[in-house]
C-alpha cells in the first residue's frame, strides 16, 4: 500500500540557464507535468525514513532532490511497502519514476532507464567466522539471502544459475536470516550491507568480500514518458564530482547506537573502514561513470532515444571492413504535412512512436538509429538484401496498421546490400535511390536496389 508523504511543491520558474540545455518541448513537459515518484524506505542508506525528522533520506533520495532542484519539478513522493509494489506502480502508470535501480531489459516493455548516476559493487555478508569470498562463483550451491527482484538478485541469477537464492522482502530481512544461521550469505550493494550491519548491531556478521559485478544505479521511468528520461539524462551528465561526493560523504557517515560502542569497538572500526573504502571506490569510479554518461549522450538521439547519426557512422565504418551487411533507409511519408496540419509536438510524437515500433521489432543484431529528420537507418549485419526485405515488410505493415490517433501514417523503404566492389558512399547512395523509387511508386512501398 502507498501513502503520500510529500505534498506537491509550489512550481518555481525554471532557471534561464536550463533553456540552453532543454528543448522547448522538454521545458513545457516540466511546467505542465506533475511527477509521481515511488520508492521504498527499506534500502538504507539508499532510501530510508527518518522517524525523528519525519523525512525521507538516502543516497537515491538526495540525487533526486539535487536533480529536482535544478529542474524545479512539480513532484510528489509515495512510499511502497516493498520493491515489487514499486514495479507494479510503474507498470500500471500509477507512478512515473523510481529512484534507484539498474538496467534490466525485461522491464523495457513498461519502463525506460536513465544513464547511471552512481555505481557500487555487490558485497557478500557472512557470519563472522566464515572465510573470505573472492568472487560470485563461490556462492554457487550456497543458500543466499537477497531482496526479491533487487538488482543484485537479477544480475547474479542470470550469471550464476546454480546459486540457491532465498528471496525475501528486503536486505534487512535477509540479514536477520543470516544472523540466525538460516542462510549462508546475504548479497546487496556494498553501502547497503555495511550500513545495515552497523545500525542493527550485527556483531556476529561481517563483509566477506565483494563481487566483480557492479550495480550501476539509474532512475527508472514509465515507458510513455520519454521526455522525462531525456531531461534527467541531460542533468545527470551535468553533475560534477563535488556534488556527487557531497552526497556520498554525508550519507555514508556511520552512526553507531551508544549501546554497541563499548563492547563492539573492533566491529565498529571495521565498518568505518568499509565506509571509507566505499568513498574511495566511488571517487575512483565516478570519473569513469561520468565519461560513460557523456559517451551515451554523444551517440544518442535526444528525441527518440535511438542511436544518432554519429553512432550509425561509427558502425557503418566498422562493418564496411567485412562488407557482410545490408541497410534499410525508411522515410515517413508526407511528414511535413503532419507537422503543418497537427503541429510539431504531434510530429515529434509520431517520430517517437515509430522509433518504438522499430526498436521492438528489428532483429537482435540489427543496429537502428535516426538518420536525420524523419529518416531512420537500420544496419542488418550478416544479412543479404533479400533477407532484409522480410524485415522491411514487417515494419511497413506495423507502421501502416498502428493507431497514431491523428491519422494513418505510412513509410517508404529503400534497401541496399554491401557488395565487394562498392564503397560505403555507394551503398548508402543505392539505398537512397531505392527509397526515392519507393516514393515515386506511390509511397508506402519497399524497393530493393540490388
Amino acid at each position: 500500500m502507498f501513502f503520500n508523504i510529500v505534498n506537491l511543491n509550489a512550481h518555481k520558474e525554471l532557471s534561464p540557464d536550463l533553456y540552453v540545455q532543454l528543448t522547448k518541448e522538454e521545458v513545457d513537459f516540466i511546467k505542465n507535468t506533475k511527477i509521481n515518484v515511488a520508492t521504498t524506505v527499506t534500502w538504507s542508506p539508499m532510501n530510508m525514513y527518518n522517524n525523528e525528522t519525519k523525512e525521507l533520506e538516502g543516497i537515491t533520495i538526495d540525487f533526486w532532490n539535487l536533480i529536482k532542484s535544478k529542474l524545479s519539478f512539480n513532484s510528489k513522493i509515495t512510499i511502497a511497502e516493498n520493491w515489487n509494489t514499486v514495479l507494479n506502480r510503474i507498470k500500471n502508470k500509477e507512478a512515473d519514476i523510481t529512484l534507484g535501480t539498474s538496467y534490466d531489459k525485461e522491464k523495457l516493455s513498461y519502463a525506460s532507464f536513465s544513464i547511471p548516476y552512481i555505481s557500487f559493487p555487490i558485497a557478500f555478508a557472512t557470519l563472522y567466522d566464515k572465510r573470505f569470498i573472492p568472487n560470485s562463483s563461490f556462492l554457487e550451491n550456497l543458500k543466499v539471502g537477497v531482496g526479491e527482484n533487487y538488482s543484485s538478485h537479477i544480475i547474479l541469477k542470470k550469471k550464476y544459475p546454480k546459486i540457491n537464492f532465498i528471496t525475501v522482502k528486503n536486505t534487512k530481512e535477509a540479514l536477520k536470516l543470516l544472523s540466525a544461521g538460516e542462510v549462508d550469505v546475504v548479497v546487496d550493494i556494498l553501502p547497503v550491507i555495511a550500513h545495515l550491519i552497523s545500525i542493527n548491531g550485527y556483531y556476529n556478521l561481517k563483509i566477506a568480500g565483494t563481487s566483480e559485478e557492479n550495480i550501476d544505479l539509474s532512475f527508472m521511468v514509465r515507458k510513455d514518458y520519454p521526455e522525462l528520461i531525456q531531461i534527467i539524462n541531460k542533468q545527470i551528465s551535468l553533475l560534477n564530482d563535488e556534488e556527487k561526493n557531497k552526497i556520498i560523504n554525508e550519507l555514508l557517515t556511520v552512526k553507531f547506537d551508544k549501546k554497541y560502542i563499548d563492547k563492539n569497538i573492533i566491529i565498529n572500526i571495521s565498518i568505518i573502514l568499509i565506509a571509507l573504502s566505499i568513498l574511495y571506490y566511488f571517487r575512483r569510479k565516478s570519473k569513469i561513470i561520468h565519461n560513460k554518461e557523456l559517451e551515451y549522450l554523444s551517440i544518442t538521439d535526444s528525441l527518440t532515444g535511438l542511436n544518432n547519426r554519429r553512432k550509425l557512422d561509427l558502425v557503418l565504418n566498422e562493418e564496411i571492413k567485412n562488407k557482410k551487411f545490408s541497410i534499410i533507409i525508411l522515410d515517413i511519408d508526407k511528414f511535413k504535412l503532419i507537422n503543418d496540419e497537427f503541429g510539431h509536438l504531434e510530429g515529434d510524437d509520431v517520430l517517437k512512436k515509430i522509433s518504438n515500433i522499430l526498436k521492438n521489432n528489428v532483429n537482435k543484431n540489427d543496429v537502428i538509429g535516426r538518420w536525420g529528420g524523419e529518416e531512420f537507418l537500420i544496419i542488418c549485419k550478416n544479412t543479404t538484401s533479400i533477407q532484409v526485405e522480410v524485415l522491411a515488410l514487417r515494419l511497413k505493415n506495423l507502421i501502416e496498421n498502428n493507431d497514431f490517433k491523428i491519422k494513418k501514417i505510412t513509410a517508404s523503404f529503400g534497401i541496399s546490400e554491401a557488395k565487394r566492389d562498392l564503397n560505403l558512399k555507394d551503398i548508402l547512395a543505392n539505398a537512397d535511390k531505392a527509397l526515392y523509387k519507393a516514393k515515386q511508386n506511390g509511397r508506402n512501398q519497399i524497393v530493393n536496389y540490388n
